[in-house]
């Protein structure tokens, strides 16, 4: 059951890019390798569900005011009584927001993300672990928009995002767990005008937290 419905989950996706003539080629050597891992070895699978707190460091603004959906498919094995290795691919949605304010002003940007967590799982005690690993981003969808409307001519983002993350897991029972997580880019989400590097040069960079529920089938 639980490899069909990673199978479906890949599949739907698939189907959305090819439908939406999307360029990036990242998604399919993602898919390609979680498809390997998922054959090759004996593992457990379950849903991931959850909201994340987002902010974007370079946009002048502060604060993580701008809430978002976690939602998608995770595998994981275990190596010994210490380690555990976990893959996930999910939907996120990732952005930056200033309120409205006394004079009717606002700012708000949502990027959305299909991303593929690759996580090491530590087991520091009988119901507490602690994670960390990298992430692998491809964006399908951002729009920016204030108090006059939708912005037509800012500064395209990166279709590729890598990021990092750390976090910790409380397991409620053999079923079901809860996971926080602080997450950054170490890629640009966009590099300022004028940048001929996504890489450390000073551009946008996407920081957020995430709580998230698992169920493990």
């Amino acid at each position: 059951m639980a490899v069909v419905l990673l199978e479906k989950f890949c599949q739907a996706l698939i189907i959305f890019f090819n439908h939406n003539k999307y360029e990036n080629q990242n998604f399919y050597f993602i898919f390609l390798f979680i498809a390997n891992f998922v054959y090759a070895q004996r593992f457990n699978a379950g849903l991931r569900m959850g909201i994340c707190a987002s902010q974007v460091n370079g946009d002048n603004l502060s604060g993580y005011n701008k809430s978002g959906l976690i939602a998608g498919v995770f595998v994981n094995r275990k190596f010994s009584d210490l380690i555990s290795m976990q893959m996930e691919m999910v939907y996120i949605q990732k952005g930056s927001r200033k309120p409205t304010d006394v004079n009717n002003s606002y700012y708000r940007l949502r990027v959305h993300y299909i991303e593929v967590p690759l996580l090491v799982i530590f087991h520091v005690a009988k119901k507490v672990d602690l994670t960390a690993g990298p992430t692998f981003g491809t964006l399908i969808f951002s729009e920016e928009n204030d108090e006059f409307g939708v912005f037509t001519n800012s500064t395209p983002f990166e279709k590729f995002e890598l990021s990092g993350n750390a976090g910790i897991v409380y397991k409620i029972n053999d079923k079901w767990s809860f996971d926080g997580r602080y997450s950054q880019s170490i890629t640009t989400i966009r590099p300022y005008p004028g940048s001929n590097s996504s890489f450390f040069d000073g551009g946008q960079y996407n920081v957020l937290i995430e709580f998230s529920l698992f169920y493990q089938f």
